[in-house]
């Protein structure tokens, strides 16, 4: 009997691969140093509350999403597509024109004309070398920019959007207008354990600590394999593989306050005033009522790592317009490696074949997103299948 390929990390990128050299009768191992599958796509159930460790939403057309053919198997819920904009102690709403397009006559979010030259934009070539947010200022975005699209965009990167390639940011402002993001209803761990019950061998709390030729060293002891399939976050991978090409890694910090039902809606709220160091939030529960008990709603709110939560509560109180001090925490999630910066001028894909019989998959090897997380792992495993 021939080597098993032996898949170290159980998120995304991992299970893609898993799946893929599963279909097509090749023995394969996957190692996970946690308790369970998904690595961020996970949840937690925490006094009746569900609770993602960050947030995130499940964009369900993505390609590789739909070729796994997952969405039907987790009860998945459509979120708003339209933002609330915080300005002063008033909301304004900003939606895709196709479903809501009254939004776009509020010139609080921007003039007309700003509404339109971001159309144009889209419909432009981005220029290599340039920034996401130099491309967008350019094309006459204006207050559309500056009240809406940089808030907007620092929570999708993680960082302000004059750090962003224009070419991959253009590429995923695409797939938002052209998506379907969404929410399992008890939380995005469900799309992760979907997809981990069709593999056939996943050993949890095993940590792989060396690879030594075609050996896997790990806590319970070596395997040997055929392949090995490094798919953990950038900086494991870099130790393992003692890689020099990595990107700079983006934190960030996800908050859980339960306070009283009754908060607006499932919309994101952002701030056009940049009054404080929210990133954005959203009142999840209005999404789906299973993520807080009856009563009860549940507060999602994104931050650098660096902010504390009184500087938090404060910000809240002013894009929420009530009182936060009697809002509740339930958990707070510190992610430093929560997303790799898709910095300027960089590739936007990464060889996955990094040696001989020795891939490296994840996000940070093809483009950031979930779609990329995916890609990257079936990529490595139809290099396998194909040699």
């Amino acid at each position: 009997m021939g080597k098993p390929v032996v898949i170290i990390g159980a998120g995304l990128a991992g299970i893609a691969a898993a799946i893929q050299l599963e279909k097509n009768n090749r023995e394969v191992i996957v190692l996970e140093s946690s308790d369970r599958v998904g690595g961020r796509l996970t949840s937690d159930r925490i006094d009746g509350y569900i609770c993602d460790r960050g947030f995130q939403l499940i964009n369900s057309k993505y390609p590789a999403v739909i070729e796994l053919d997952v969405i039907k198997e987790i009860d998945f819920i459509v979120a708003p597509r339209t933002i609330q904009v915080a300005m002063g102690s008033e909301h304004f709403a900003l939606g895709d024109p196709r479903t809501a397009p009254w939004t776009a006559l509020d010139r609080a979010t921007g003039s007309m004309s700003e509404k339109f030259a971001f159309v144009r934009y889209l419909l432009s070539k981005s220029i290599s070398g340039n920034s996401l947010a130099q491309e967008l200022k350019n094309a006459g975005t204006g207050k559309l920019y500056s009240r809406v699209l940089e808030p907007f965009l620092t929570g999708v990167f993680l960082t302000n959007p004059d750090r962003v390639d224009a070419i991959y940011g253009k590429t995923v402002i695409k797939s938002f207008i052209s998506g379907t993001p969404g929410l399992p209803r008890y939380g995005v761990g469900d799309f992760s354990n979907a997809l981990g019950k069709r593999l056939k061998d996943v050993r949890l709390g095993t940590r792989a600590e060396a690879i030594r030729g075609s050996d896997v060293e790990t806590n319970h002891g070596r395997i040997q394999a055929s392949e090995i399939i490094v798919a953990t976050d950038a900086t494991t991978a870099s130790q393992l593989l003692d890689l020099r090409d990595i990107p700079t890694i983006l934190g960030c910090t996800t908050w859980y306050h339960s306070v009283d039902a009754g908060t607006r809606n499932g919309q994101l709220v952002i701030d056009g005033q940049a009054r404080g160091p929210v990133i954005n939030s959203l009142a999840i529960s209005k999404i789906s009522p299973s993520y807080a008990p009856a009563g009860k709603d549940l507060i999602s709110t994104t931050t650098p790592i660096s902010v504390t939560e009184s500087e938090t509560r404060r910000h809240l109180a002013l894009m929420w317009g009530m009182d936060t001090r009697d809002w509740q925490l339930v958990a707070k999630y510190e992610i430093p490696s929560a997303l790799p910066l898709q910095g300027i001028g960089r590739s936007l894909s990464q060889n996955v074949h990094v040696r001989e019989n020795i891939y490296c998959v994840g996000d940070h090897r093809t483009t950031p997103s979930q779609q990329g997380a995916l890609f990257s792992g079936k990529l490595a495993a139809e290099l396998i299948l194909n040699k």
